[in-house]
């Protein structure tokens, strides 16, 4: 059995093999093979994660060192799609551990991009090995809402604010700062698009000019069969002085059934031109009345000359 180690990242390697043969008492054998996968190059960090707000060039560092009894050499370290850029190769122990630096430049808007890091070293047994580290780059906006996207208010969380004193039903919204040097105050919240009296909207403050708690309550059921608006919550903060979120509001309408038209529609007869007559159909004469054709008996082969028997007497 042989094992392609160059995909695995692991140091633990399990595989198994069934064997089956002619022995009625034990007629398949499975046979557990398990190794430790010993890398030349080790990464550690293994992936890196690049994270902070958009406008900020972002930082982060990893460390090669190796994993037997051979000696590596840096040679060569790039990125595949350029998204990073590598400051520089820095030997902390010479043959055994070298820290390298990558950097992400600002992003316009906030978003997610990756890349692959491929390094290339020199063994001290002759030959060249190589190995990858995947890099993600998250440009995060400076204030984070968690859940992002949609608040939704499903039919069948809103269907029991049809029972008189029932509770409003609730979703939370978690605003922070995306870095801790980043501080902000929340100056207002309104709703726009949406009628009044369906959405309640609350303020909790968790820490002070960092994280906040918004609260969404739909406090009373409606007629229509959802209900859509925006949630603007404006704050002090110059690079981001508002969040939006889309609020929906779906509720559980009895449908009407009309019931069905059990009268069949009338028919019309369309009465004939007068002085036309039907075309009889290809083929068919019809005969005319008191005209009445004789049926004769089947002539077969050799037959031609017989004549037909009379019919029995009753």
């Amino acid at each position: 059995m042989s094992v392609d180690t160059s995909k695995l990242r692991t140091e633990t390697v399990r595989k198994y093999a069934t064997v089956s043969c002619n022995d009625p008492r034990q007629p398949t054998i499975r046979l557990n093979i398990h190794g430790i996968l010993r890398q030349v190059i080790k990464a550690a960090p293994n992936a890196i994660v690049l994270r902070g707000e958009a406008g900020s060039q972002l930082t982060g560092k990893f460390v090669l060192t190796k994993g037997t009894e051979l000696d590596i050499t840096v040679t060569d370290v790039s990125a595949a799609k350029n998204q990073v850029t590598l400051e520089g190769i820095v030997e902390v122990t010479a043959g055994e551990k070298y820290e390298i630096t990558v950097s992400a430049a600002p992003a316009l808007i906030p978003g997610m991009t990756r890349d692959i890091i491929n390094i290339e070293v020199m063994c001290s047994d002759g030959e060249m090995r190589s190995t990858t580290v995947p890099v993600t780059i998250d440009h995060q906006a400076p204030i984070t809402v968690i859940p992002r996207g949609n608040i939704v208010f499903q039919a069948k969380d809103t269907q029991r604010l049809k029972q008189p004193g029932s509770a409003p039903v609730k979703r939370d919204l978690q605003i922070f700062a995306t870095s801790p040097e980043t501080t902000f105050n929340i100056t207002s919240i309104s709703v726009d698009d949406a009628p009044e009296g369906v959405f309640r909207i609350t303020q909790r403050k968790v820490r002070n000019a960092q994280r906040y708690v918004v609260s969404v309550e739909v406090i009373e059921s409606r007629p229509e069969r959802s209900i859509r608006g925006t949630l603007r919550i404006q704050t002090d903060l110059k690079s981001m002085p508002e969040v939006t979120a889309r609020l929906y509001a779906q509720f559980a309408v009895n449908p009407t059934r009309t019931p069905p038209n059990r009268t069949s529609p009338t028919r019309t007869k369309v009465k004939p031109r007068p002085g036309l007559q039907p075309l009889p159909r290809p083929g068919v004469v019809k005969p005319r009345i008191g005209q009445v054709k004789p049926i004769s008996p089947p002539v077969g082969p050799g037959r031609e000359n017989q004549t037909p028997k009379p019919p029995p007497k009753p």
